[in-house]
């Protein structure tokens, strides 16, 4: 017997799978395919069709059958836009051979509606004051000092968010918030309510004196970060600062035990406000390198330079959410802007509101507390009996406060843990629910321009996803770590994805 090649082997091997796969892919789809075309007739010489009335000389149907053998016959245009006037005229699914059912998603788990947690805003036509030590300077700084603020759902959390700001120090007149929900004029002119997640209430906004702007549609988030570059450039703001709607932000009062680099003799103590106009200040002093933007807390607020990200060419809105953040900033820094990171105050990452925003303004009888908060729920049925012991310490804390939060207010420090477990509760379970807040009014189905809240999560994923798939093309790689990877800023779109590049080895020839 002939003995079979070595090298035969593996060729057999391999395309003998190929055969395998293609016979079964064959008695797959063939009957699902006689099915799809059983019921198509072609027009062609032959046994379809024989010579007769209604048929032309070479066996073809003509359009009309016996009634048109004394009329014109038709052109092939004439003939088709009569078939099409006639399947026009034939009522949607007659042809159907079974009836579609309507298969409906089970009803999502509804959250209690959202009430009111700014009472105060509510009755009266002024905020309360703000605390003595955190009034903004008077007269305004020199430079323009414009912090924007984005906003496209939970009007709750958005309230907490510019309260707190208010309350830190910064001028209300130069926070802006930029209403980016896509419903046009609709919440200016109060048509939404308060269920609807897009509703925003400019009346309270402008009693606490801060500025609306409205985006032409819904952006983006990258969309919306070109809009902020365009709004500086349309009144002239060379810097400006922007953050979050989800964080809570405090001046921090205990400054003189945290910031060693703090002028103690002349100024024992700054707002975020002040801190925050002293960088930059400091950024664009003498010798200092040219800078891209300043983090505060990463970029839950940002101070940015605007003419260093239009000259690297903005924000790429083909990146519409998630990883836009690492292609900006990795662009700025492969241009050479430096991009430093320090502390001007405390900045939460929450996902909870106050029960009283008014707390935050120290107002007597508004009480720090939340839905949720870890001490009043109670310890886990697993904890031991020295956590069970804190816990009881810490409930026991709360409950003498409430006397003193009654007459005189709420305390800097009771603000800071409270905002401290606000946060742990975002981030527990490894921020598997932090976003939980986006989906938390489902109301104003009567609504203009009503969205299904499920629905619109749904199709952010979506391009959420397509998003970091355009990342990943773009640079070649998946994640932020371009500059580990030793990836430059002319490799964009030139880098085969890494993901795909395999090398296999059979004897000795690559693959």
């Amino acid at each position: 017997m002939r003995t079979v090649s070595n090298r035969v082997l593996p060729l057999a091997a391999r395309y003998g799978s190929v055969l395998l796969a293609a016979v079964l892919v064959y008695y797959v789809i063939r009957e699902p395919l006689n099915a799809a075309v059983s019921h198509i007739s072609f027009p062609i010489k032959g046994a379809f069709h024989t010579p007769g009335p209604g048929n032309n000389q070479n066996g073809l149907p003509i359009l009309g059958g016996e009634g048109t053998k004394d009329k014109e016959q038709l052109g092939p245009a004439d003939t088709a836009e009569g078939m099409r006037e006639k399947n026009l005229q034939k009522p949607i699914g007659e042809e159907d051979a079974t009836t579609y059912v309507k298969k409906y998603k089970p009803d999502p788990i509804p959250f209690a509606p959202i009430g009111d947690h700014f009472p105060w805003l509510t009755h009266s036509e002024s905020p309360p004051p703000v605390p003595e030590n955190n009034l903004p300077p008077h007269p305004h700084v020199d430079e323009a000092t414009p912090l924007l603020i984005g906003f496209t759902r939970n009007w709750p959390l958005l309230l907490q968010c510019v309260s707190s700001y208010i309350t830190a120090g910064w001028p209300p007149e130069d926070i802006y918030v930029v209403e980016n929900t896509g419903t046009f004029y609709a919440n200016r002119n109060q048509e939404l309510e308060l269920q609807n997640p897009f509703f925003l209430n400019h009346t309270a906004l402008g009693i606490l004196g801060v500025k609306v702007v409205a985006t032409p549609t819904l952006l983006s988030f990258s969309q919306l970060q070109n809009f902020f570059l365009n709004l500086a450039l349309e009144r002239d703001w060379l810097f400006f600062w922007w953050s979050h709607m989800d964080v809570l932000v405090l001046s921090d009062e205990d400054v003189k035990k945290n910031d060693r680099d703090h002028d103690w003799d002349h100024d024992p103590y700054a707002t975020i406000y002040e801190r925050s106009v002293g960088l930059l200040r400091y950024l664009n002093g003498p010798d200092m390198p040219p800078w891209a933007t300043h983090f505060f807390a990463f970029d839950h607020l940002a101070l940015v330079n605007r003419d260093a990200y239009l000259e690297v060419g903005a924000w790429d809105t083909q990146i519409p959410y998630y990883s836009s953040d690492c292609d900006m900033y990795l662009r700025l820094h492969w241009a050479g802007y430096w991009q430093p990171q320090s502390e001007a105050g405390l900045i939460f990452d929450v996902a909870s509101v106050l029960d009283d925003i008014a707390a935050l303004f120290r107002v007597p009888g508004a009480h720090a507390t939340f839905k949720g908060d870890p001490i009043y729920v109670g310890a886990s049925d697993d904890s031991s009996k020295d956590e069970r012991a804190h816990h009881e310490a810490d409930l026991k804390r709360e409950k003498d406060m409430y006397p003193w939060v009654e007459k005189e207010g709420e305390t800097f420090a009771h603000l800071v843990e409270v905002a401290g477990r606000m946060q742990d509760l975002k981030w527990l379970d490894e921020g598997l629910r932090r976003n939980e807040w986006q989906n938390r009014q489902t109301g104003g189905q009567t609504d203009p321009f009503y969205r299904d809240p499920e629905g619109f999560a749904a199709g952010l994923e979506t391009l959420v996803d397509a998003g970091r798939r355009v990342f990943a093309d773009k640079w070649g790689h998946r994640g932020c770590d371009l500059l580990a990877m030793g990836i430059e800023g002319k490799d964009a779109w030139r880098l085969e994805r890494d993901w795909d590049i395999h090398k296999f080895h059979m004897n000795g020839v690559l693959l």
